[in-house]
């Protein structure tokens, strides 16, 4: 049977309750004992003798298991601390019984200021009670009737009716005191469990920085390497393609470290809107569709014609992440991705044959860089962070997300998103270009505008451009930028967000709505941009070469030279 994450966590803090609960000093053991010695000696001397040494012994004997018998403190998140926890219960209780029996074997009716003097006793020794083992709120909402209720008890029974109000203050003392040491107990175990989880995210943030360390480490040493062997004279296409792999395993660690610090940091913001299901899970499985074929797997789509209130491309990022994975640790068999309506909740699945989950694993796999099966950290099999993702946005979005899964048999990924009603039809979709050179092929020679103040990033920049045939004019200062505007005709104008000494590059994209010549103004960012509306494209760092040729053709072909730049949002 396995532990939940919550499970441990009141584990933990119960553990740190117990500990606090213990730790009883000699001195305060060595004043019980004085302190009981007077009492018998003043309640019991000369007539009450025998159910003064009664008293004392069993009051010592509560003492005995303390001194003699000490509990040990059990493990973090260890099952074992239910049972100290009951054991130090009983400890607690009986020494309460102890103490409060004074009320009853002490109290001598006639004898009216001893009994004032017993009962003033007893509300002493119950306020020290309560701050001596304090930290176990429950315990003591058993213990303080055991040390109060028996003086209480004898009050009432007592012939003077100035004894029974001095029994009702009692009862209502007892109540107070029940009420403070609720109050105090929770905000106690409140504070233990901020402290935990603080301890926690510490942790995890260590963990996190180590592991990211390690993988950065690896695609960087074997680039390092590689660019030595270049330097020699060897540009083979074996050694430029492996240097192209470590690349692509360094951006999409980087891309996933980036989202998993952005989401954590809340500035992932969503945007629901009306999603159609069919349209979704296709658009889906076309990215993994080859990937699945690669390795011999069979990849079905079951979709149901629903429409659902999400953000469509958060949840396309949920739905690939979990798709991605199944194929990635499936071998053999195929993958199923389903969607199933159940009442007002679209139950969309991934299910796959691969090598499952085992039970204890269950709840770890969403934690970041965690893989199954790849102690050698093989970027090919991913990066970990996947799944640390997709929890992250299933929170955001409020979209639950459940594992079932059978080792060796493969496992379930189920996404909860409520249902909608059909939307009404799109008036106009966008026009799409019929065609995009890839590759190496020439790009007609427009005139770009580049405004970048990093020297390493400008000059790569300048060569990519210039390998495709276009012609590129550099700034890297905004009034240094909307000069050139002024004096030379650009078709596009790409900017790097963040300039020097704090400009701002959506400045000079502004700048380019006064020149009817440029097409396209595109924002370059390595960082996450406030939530604000803006009319231009934005690539983030680092930018994919496909993509920057992608959007220079859409936007400055001919196919689609009307289309106003405002329309060509990037997601």
């Amino acid at each position: 049977m396995t532990t939940s994450q919550a499970e441990l966590d009141h584990l933990s803090v119960q553990r740190e309750v117990l500990r606090l609960s213990m730790r009883a000093p000699v001195s305060s053991l060595l004043g019980q004992g004085l302190i009981s010695l007077l009492m018998a000696g003043y309640f019991g001397y000369p007539d009450h003798l025998v159910a003064a040494v009664f008293w004392l012994t069993m009051v010592f004997t509560g003492q005995a298991f303390r001194v003699l018998l000490p509990l040990q403190i059990p493990a973090a998140q260890s099952r074992a601390v239910q049972r100290t926890l009951m054991w130090h219960r009983v400890r607690v209780l009986f020494s309460a019984f102890a103490w409060g029996s004074a009320g009853v074997l002490l109290f001598d009716p006639a004898n009216a200021p001893g009994q004032l003097a017993l009962t003033v006793a007893m509300v002493s020794s119950c306020i020290a009670f309560s701050f001596s083992a304090s930290s176990h709120g429950s315990t003591l909402k058993l213990a303080l009737p055991l040390l109060l209720g028996p003086i209480v008890f004898s009050l009432m029974l007592s012939p003077q009716p100035y004894m029974w109000v001095l029994g009702l203050i009692g009862a209502s003392f007892v109540l107070l005191m029940l009420r403070l040491v609720h109050d105090r107990s929770h905000q106690l175990e409140e504070n233990i469990t901020l402290r935990i989880a603080a301890q926690r995210a510490r942790d995890e943030k260590q963990r996190f920085f180590a592991a990211a360390s390690h993988d950065l480490r690896q695609p960087l040493q074997a680039m390092h390497l590689y660019h030595s062997v270049m330097a020699r004279g060897d540009t083979r296409a074996e050694v430029v393609d492996r240097m192209g792999q470590c690349l692509e395993a360094l951006d999409r660690l980087l891309d996933g470290i980036l989202d998993i610090s952005r989401l954590d940091a809340g500035q992932v913001q969503p945007h629901p809107a009306p999603t159609h299901v069919p349209e979704l899970m296709l658009r889906v499985a076309r990215l993994h569709d080859a990937t699945a074929r690669a390795k011999g797997l069979r990849l079905r789509i079951h979709a149901a014609d629903r429409w659902v209130m999400t953000d469509p491309i958060l949840a396309e990022r949920i739905l690939s992440n979990l798709l991605g994975n199944a194929i990635r640790y499936t071998e053999s068999g195929g993958v199923l991705v389903a969607a199933r309506a159940s009442g007002t909740t679209l139950r969309l699945q991934v299910i796959d044959t691969g090598i499952g989950i085992a039970p204890d694993r269950v709840d770890t796999v969403f934690q970041e860089f965690t893989q199954l099966n790849n102690p050698s950290r093989d970027p090919a099999r991913g990066t970990g962070l996947g799944l640390a993702t997709v929890q992250r946005l299933s929170r955001l979005l409020e979209h639950p997300v459940e594992v079932k899964s059978v080792p060796g048999k493969g496992s379930c990924f189920e996404v909860r998103l409520p249902l909608v009603a059909a939307p009404d039809p799109p008036a106009v979709g966008m026009v799409q270009p019929s065609w995009i050179p890839h590759g190496n092929e020439s790009l007609p020679a427009w005139q770009v505008l580049v405004v970048e103040d990093n020297e390493m990033v400008l000059n790569a920049l300048v060569q990519l451009l210039q390998g495709w045939n276009i012609q590129v004019t550099t700034a890297k200062r905004v009034t240094q930028a909307i000069d050139l505007m002024n004096r030379q005709a650009f078709d596009a104008v790409l900017s790097d967000w963040r300039l020097t000494d704090g400009e701002n590059g959506l400045d000079v994209l502004h700048q380019t709505l006064q020149h009817p010549s440029i097409r396209l103004a595109v924002l370059l960012t390595g960082e996450h941009m406030p939530d604000t509306p803006t009319a231009f494209p934005v690539l983030r760092k680092p930018v994919r070469p496909l993509r920057l040729r992608a959007l220079l053709w859409q936007h400055l072909s001919a196919q689609v030279e009307a289309q106003p730049a405002e329309t060509a949002q990037l997601p």
